[in-house]
């Protein structure tokens, strides 16, 4: 995964905070999307104008006893399993 490239959250998505992390979900598809801090901490992240290096910057500063290397492959998988699931897209170069 490219670190520079930004994600934008699918509008459709109902966006729901817990206590304890967050849930998506699609209405389309029906398919529902538990969050903890960090996955909600990083979702909030991806929001049209936040590369994916800057998100891994951010959460080793909520999270500094995580490894730079354990944050990233972390948020790589995360993020691939969002835009699996259709909660976000990337965006085009240019946008």
């Amino acid at each position: 995964m490219d670190k520079t490239q930004r994600f934008q959250r699918d509008e459709k998505i109902v966006y729901r905070e817990e206590e304890d992390g967050a849930f998506l979900f699609d209405p389309d598809t029906g398919n529902l999307k538990y969050m903890n801090r960090s996955g909600k901490e990083t979702y909030l992240m991806l929001n049209d104008q936040t590369e994916v290096d800057q998100v891994i910057d951010r959460l080793l500063g909520l999270f500094p006893d995580t490894g730079r290397r354990e944050i990233e492959k972390d948020v790589k998988i995360f993020i691939k399993e969002l835009e699996e699931n259709g909660f976000i897209s990337p965006l085009n170069r240019g946008q």
